[in-house]
């Protein structure tokens, strides 16, 4: 399961988190562009958009999967419990709250990705920024992209818990 009870979050899990979407990024990085290039070539251009959201979901659950598998890596063996204790189950994969979190905070993303970004380089190609620029725009808004939707997950999963798990 996520971090420990009345935690936002934790090192290993946040660790999980980065090198998931580190993938994703370059991902958007390396192959977005020759895919896209690809589509203009053939004709493609009006559906670009909706490729683009379709692209994003499939990343956006594979880098969910990235992210739970290591998350599972980072957070190793539990300590044994005392032996008067009782034994303490499994942590949990994942559950449907977290799920649920996870597909809010990334549908708020593809939607970010689907509306403004357009708006915002379409304003920069419009007053003449280079290629090259635009790509720098490209990495950073993506990353600040990555940042927020990580603080929404976590909130969203946090407030999703219910009362029992947000207890201290």
């Amino acid at each position: 399961m996520p971090a420990p009870r009345g935690k936002l979050t934790d090192l290993p899990e946040i660790g999980a988190y980065v090198l998931a979407h580190v993938v994703g990024i370059a991902w958007g990085i390396l192959a977005n562009p020759l895919i896209f290039r690809t589509l203009v070539t053939q004709g493609y251009r009006e559906h670009l958009q909706m490729i683009a959201i379709a692209i994003s979901i499939v990343v956006a659950v594979v880098v969910l999967l990235i992210f739970l598998g290591l998350r599972k890596v980072f957070a190793g063996a539990a300590a044994a419990p005392p032996p008067a204790a009782p034994p303490v189950p499994p942590p949990k994969f994942t559950d449907g709250p977290e799920l649920a979190a996870y597909v809010l905070a990334h549908a708020a993303g593809i939607a970010w990705g689907a509306t403004v970004t357009p708006l915002i380089f379409r304003s920069l190609i419009a007053q003449g920024h280079p290629p090259y620029s635009l790509a720098l725009v490209g990495i950073s808004m993506s990353l600040a992209v990555a940042v927020v939707v990580l603080l929404i997950f976590l909130f969203l999963r946090k407030a999703m818990a219910g009362p029992a798990a947000q207890k201290s």
